[in-house]
């Protein structure tokens, strides 16, 4: 299966020096597992980067950590060639410039998540706001970035933005392409061609699932949805517990499958779903509570869903569709 959402470049950081111990991890998920997806730097406060994920603020650098990642990949071969990936940044917290993207672009970086859960010069995350007259949605600097991910062609994913963000994003993916066709752009869809560079906004959401099944913040209502489909984005189906179901007493498995039935169910087809882990293992604190965290083991998830999807009669070619082709067709296209 190809992890739309994965924070393996985080792992890699913290335990670099820990060589032997991250090519025995990698070894065991990508075996005949993990066949590709969207690997990770995740960005947090300060205080929550050193608490649970041991990092210190003198060493929290975008570009520096990207760099100092891909370097030890490449030289430890901590990734098979054969493994279909793109870098990715969760959370812009820490871009010293909106310029500082277009080094991130030649490292490797084809998706971001402008906001975290919290609230940063670019947005706001779904983390109550807790200043009083606090605006909610894009920053002035944030309708900037947006416009700058989009003419390098950088995907936006808007999991963890609040509405106020997600609504806000849409707005400028669409303003953009109205202001390139007024200025002659020959336009396809969604798809706009100025002076024969071509400019389209990607959208999705690479570990959100549906709150018309688990209403929780972090999950999208069919409105939003509906509205990244006809983007022709993807949704990731996370097997993050939380995400799936409140009750604790549930099936996860059953909730899971209603995820995807809920999006194949509205958009009538599986054109936009794909699949996210949001593994998170790796962190420091409260290890039991985090082992605990998925419904699937990593070393073992494509299995269980390529079974599970089998057990609710989805097609081989839905099947292919769910598990890496819609992926691959979003970041391709």
């Amino acid at each position: 299966m190809f992890d739309c959402h994965y924070d393996l470049l985080t792992y890699i950081y913290m335990n670099r020096e820990k060589v032997s111990e991250v090519r025995e991890y990698c070894n065991k998920i990508f075996n005949n597992n993990i066949t590709g997806g969207i690997f990770n730097l995740f960005y947090m406060s300060e205080q929550e980067m050193y608490d649970e994920l041991g990092i210190e603020a003198k060493d929290i650098n975008i570009i520096e950590n990207l760099k100092d990642v891909k370097e030890l990949i490449k030289r430890e071969n901590l990734i098979p060639n054969n493994i279909k990936y793109i870098f990715g940044i969760e959370g812009l917290d820490y871009l010293k410039k909106i310029s500082d993207m277009e080094e991130l672009y030649k490292l490797g970086v084809r998706s971001v998540n402008p906001v975290w859960n919290n609230h940063n010069k670019f947005g706001t995350g779904v983390r109550p706001i807790k200043i009083i007259n606090k605006q909610k949605g894009l920053t002035k600097l944030g309708k900037k970035l947006i416009k700058k991910l989009i003419k390098l062609g950088i995907a936006i994913d808007v999991s963890h933005a609040d509405e106020e963000t997600f609504w806000d994003i849409i707005e400028e993916c669409e303003k953009l392409t109205k202001e390139h066709e007024q200025i002659g752009g020959e336009n396809s869809g969604k798809t706009t061609y100025i002076h024969n560079k071509k400019i389209k906004p990607k959208i999705f959401a690479s570990h959100s699932n549906c709150k018309a099944i688990c209403d929780v913040p972090r999950n999208l209502t069919d409105k939003q949805i509906r509205t990244i489909a006809n983007f022709g984005g993807i949704i990731g189906i996370v097997s993050v517990k939380d995400f799936c179901s409140q009750d604790s007493h549930t099936n996860f498995e059953e909730q899971y499958i209603k995820h995807i039935l809920h999006i194949k169910d509205i958009l009538k087809n599986v054109d936009n779903i794909a699949l996210a882990t949001d593994d998170m293992t790796y962190y420091k604190i409260e290890p039991e509570y985090y082992q605990n965290m998925n419904i699937f083991n990593q070393a073992n998830v494509s299995e269980c869903i390529t079974k599970l999807l089998q057990e609710n009669e989805f097609s081989d070619k839905e099947i292919k569709q769910i598990m890496y082709e819609n992926y691959m067709r979003f970041f391709t296209d």
